[in-house]
């Protein structure tokens, strides 16, 4: 018999270590520590009340955790980590996990739920495909620990302000997009870069930027980089919001994620950086309000 329980009603430790368990010998290493659950579950918006752990004839047999938004009026689903324990994989218990977080999306009202999956893992994107998700994009990782050379990026008449993510937001040409870690709301601690010609904002970046404990910077990711529509400059507008985002000169490493695959000049120019995609995931949606 299965039956699920909210993780709100669980200790927290027990939480954390369920999703451990469920994560055991994932393609990637989603493992972590206790206080590293708790900020991200709290910086992603991830609800206890709405997610919850899996269990089989009373053992613990996976997790499912959600987050949800509001955009223009839509009520928005984010699947922030499902997955089942070990001993029960093969078993139909992710598609009746799924199953169970569909019905509480839509008892929630909510009109699209997204969520995304490592390309390679075909045994979980065929499980979504059956709930009806389809695929919206891809999504690339990439990195660099090299020099860069952009002094001829640099060489632009554009004027440049640097701020907070939150920043974009009013943006005119700013949209949430579908890419939740690459929200405002999940970028508490991001910053921005925006690109004028003149007066008038024509591009902008968000970024974050890491330190180690003696304020030395470790390391720069990009997160989203975008021109207002239907400019003829785009890539001009690119290369200065890029300049100023990777600053050159400094030493440490830069990675650029969840970058959407149809952003082509984006990757294009990213590669030209020596950049390397070293991971790729599907980006997914299921429609509700049909």
């Amino acid at each position: 018999m299965i039956t699920y329980k909210p993780l709100s009603e669980l200790p927290l430790k027990e939480v954390s270590e369920l999703w451990n368990k469920a994560f055991e010998g994932y393609i990637v290493n989603a493992s972590m520590s206790l206080d590293r659950f708790i900020a991200r579950t709290v910086s992603e918006g991830l609800s206890l009340e709405h997610s919850f752990a899996c269990y089989v004839e009373g053992e613990q047999a996976g997790i499912v955790m959600e987050g949800f938004r509001e955009f223009s009026g839509k009520k928005i689903a984010w699947n922030g980590g499902t997955a089942v324990v070990p001993a029960f994989r093969g078993k139909r218990i992710g598609s009746a996990m799924m199953a169970k977080n569909q019905e509480i999306n839509e008892g929630l009202s909510v009109e699209y739920a997204y969520l995304e999956a490592i390309s390679t893992n075909e045994s979980a994107i065929r499980l979504y495909e059956t709930m009806n998700y389809e695929l919206m994009d891809r999504l690339v990782l990439l990195s660099n620990e090299q020099k860069l050379e952009m002094t001829d990026w640099s060489a632009h008449s554009f004027a440049v302000k640097k701020g907070l993510a939150i920043e974009a937001g009013s943006l005119s040409f700013y949209n949430p997009g579908e890419v939740w870690q690459a929200q405002l709301p999940s970028l508490k601690d991001g910053e921005s870069v925006v690109v004028y010609d003149g007066q008038v904002a024509v591009g902008y970046g968000l970024f974050r930027r890491s330190f180690d404990s003696f304020g030395k910077l470790t390391g720069i990711t990009l997160i989203r980089c975008e021109v207002a529509p239907n400019r003829k400059d785009k890539e001009d507008i690119m290369k200065a919001t890029l300049c100023e985002i990777w600053q050159p000169t400094l030493s440490c490493k830069r990675n650029a994620h969840n970058i959407r695959a149809s952003n082509n000049l984006l990757i294009e120019l990213l590669k030209q950086l020596d950049f390397n995609v070293y991971m790729e995931q599907v980006l997914m949606v299921q429609q509700l309000d049909k």
